[in-house]
């Protein structure tokens, strides 16, 4: 694993959710020296307090730590929350020995409830002292439905870039999803890293879904502890791949997921065309029912590229899926096999193209099946 110079990681129990849960719940990376920092932002108009904190700290652009907790999300918390927020700041920053504002919170769990300040704070001291040079143990503290950390590192050079993320549920992006925090020691100025991070995040992140569900705390941060001079567009090169592989191992690690699932749409009149196309049927919940089920019912996926909203002639749709050609100038294709095709929807991994026309505009996106486990998983959550 290619961990960055200058970032240590660690992660304690603080009984967040409840006292009895005993996992670790409470995470921290710290750089040892000033870090540039950039991030995304959800863009649900209901943001938790650590959404609300850690946009005014990213526009200040520099940190020396993340404070992170899962089982509890800080959301709809109102003023309390971000006062709640601050408190841990400032006890994590007294240990560390840097100022409050250098520390970013984030947070992931069950929304509406405060979180337990008392027995979190409590738990600061042991946190910093256990400091390490593993990210998997921080990645594991983030982990809320998650089934693995999901820890990617790259080697650029004589740099490094690492990030952690989780995410299993709740994921419909629109600038990044879940929690993600994404480190590299090159040298990058302020403007570098968030312009690569939101170059970065428009093929990855924000071309995954799993249930069509924005979060209202996600969050995707980028620092640069800036010991290591290389090529900037090596760099951005290795951001992007680290990226774009946790996005798809979020999809991969979706709640009760059977099936990865690719779908290209090709010919729209521009990406922004496409990618509502795919979009629309990577959301549908009767596409992604029948792709559990390896149910052959290729008109679920016509009929929602049909109300994504985007103009394009039925008539000259063209739609394989796993290589398998099923619909042709907007109807059945003359060698379309119900048996073939039921085989193919068996396989783990599905790919479905979708061509709408001869525009340039194309877009690919990456979701799962929805299955029995999400239903159950879900409608289980706080209780």
């Amino acid at each position: 694993m290619n961990i960055p110079r200058g970032f240590r990681f660690s992660a304690v129990n603080a009984g967040v959710r409840a006292p009895e849960v005993r996992r670790a719940d409470m995470g921290l990376v710290f750089c040892e020296g000033q870090a540039v920092l950039s991030g995304v932002f959800t863009r649900n108009r209901v943001k938790a307090a650590p959404v609300v904190v850690g946009q005014e700290l990213v526009n200040r652009g520099t940190a020396r730590a993340i404070l992170a907790n899962a089982g509890n999300a800080n959301a709809c918390t109102g003023d309390q929350g971000i006062h709640d927020a601050r408190l841990l700041m400032d006890a994590a920053a007294r240990e560390l020995g840097v100022r409050s504002d250098e520390v970013v919170p984030l947070s992931t769990g069950v929304i509406g409830i405060r979180l337990p300040v008392d027995r979190m704070s409590i738990r600061i001291p042991a946190l910093v002292s256990a400091l390490g040079d593993d990210p998997e143990v921080f990645a594991r503290s983030i982990m809320t439905t998650d089934t693995f950390p999901k820890v990617v590192s790259r080697a650029v050079g004589n740099a490094s870039v690492i990030g952690v993320a989780k995410g299993a549920g709740m994921i419909a992006p629109d600038m990044a999803t879940t929690l993600a925090v994404v480190m590299t020691d090159a040298v990058l100025t302020k403007q570098d890293l968030d312009n690569i991070i939101i170059k970065s995040i428009e093929r990855t992140f924000n071309a995954i879904t799993i249930d069509g569900d924005m979060s209202t705390n996600d969050t995707l941060l980028a620092l640069s502890s800036n010991q290591v001079i290389e090529n900037i567009a090596d760099i951005e090169k290795g951001i992007a791949d680290v990226i774009r592989d946790l996005a798809l191992l979020l999809v991969r690690d979706g709640e009760g997921a059977t099936k990865f699932v690719t779908i290209n749409v090709t010919g729209a009149a521009d990406d922004r065309e496409a990618k509502k196309a795919a979009m629309s049927v990577a959301n549908s919940l009767l596409v992604k029912t029948a792709l559990f089920g390896a149910d052959p019912n290729w008109g679920r996926i016509l009929a929602a590229v049909g109300y994504s909203g985007v103009l394009f002639d039925p008539e000259r749709v063209a739609i394989s899926i796993s290589g398998h050609r099923v619909v042709e100038r907007g109807m059945e294709s003359e060698g379309f096999s119900e048996n073939t095709l039921h085989t193919l929807l068996k396989n783990r991994e599905i790919c479905i193209d979708i061509r709408i026309g001869d525009g340039p505009g194309t877009f690919t996106v990456y979701t799962s099946d929805l299955s029995y486990d999400y239903v159950k998983i879900n409608s289980e959550y706080r209780t």
